[in-house]
């Protein structure tokens, strides 16, 4: 009986105890999901729920919280997004951070005064950051109780409304946020497992 490390992303970890000829779709009936409300990654790709599985490590990606899959095109009426300013550093920070994403504090104070970071603001709260370098997203996050309100949809669409044209780099599991924003999606090259996003 074969045990499997989860992660569901953004709720924690958990090892499962499955059947020899488990497949993914058994797996995620064991945490209460069906394949509307979840999907299986496996380095980073998604897998097809009739695949026995054959990985001891999995991501669980839910698509769907509170019963219903929420519209990303739908912005919370409370969400304003402005340009950043020095005083933000830190908060751009922390929810970048907050995101598991890669950012150097340096560049992120440098793309600030180049007028390449948004932010997105509930009240006096920075709920949301947006990072470009020039016409590519370097970073877009939001922080956790915020996330499903259409505040990354809040902060790529105040991007590209100051560009001709805006790219980014991203993981499979984000792929149907960037094409719910009308991204043209292609693999990138040479192919890494990542996926390269045009609008």
């Amino acid at each position: 009986m074969p045990t499997v490390r989860v992660e569901v992303v953004g709720e924690g970890e958990r090892e499962l105890c499955l059947d020899d000829d488990a497949t993914y779709g058994d797996l995620l009936a064991a945490l209460s999901f069906t394949s509307h409300e979840a999907a299986v990654l496996v380095d980073g790709t998604p897998v097809p729920e009739n695949g026995t599985i054959d990985a001891d490590r999995v991501r669980v990606l839910r698509l769907l919280k509170g019963g219903a899959r929420p519209d990303p095109g739908v912005v919370d009426d409370r969400v304003r997004v402005r340009p950043a300013t020095a005083e933000d550093h830190l908060d751009v920070m922390r929810v970048v951070d907050g995101a598991a994403l890669e950012a150097d504090a340096a560049t992120v104070r440098k793309r600030i005064e180049a007028g390449g970071v948004r932010v997105a603001t509930v009240g006096e709260n920075v709920v949301g950051a947006l990072v470009c370098d020039g016409d590519r997203i370097t970073a877009v996050a939001t922080r956790r109780r915020w996330r499903d309100r259409g505040v990354g949809t809040a902060l790529v669409s105040a991007a590209a409304e100051r560009r001709d044209r805006l790219v980014a780099e991203f993981d499979p599991d984000v792929c149907r946020f960037y094409e719910s924003l009308g991204f043209e999606i292609t693999e990138t090259e040479p192919a890494d497992g990542r996926l390269r996003g045009e609008r």
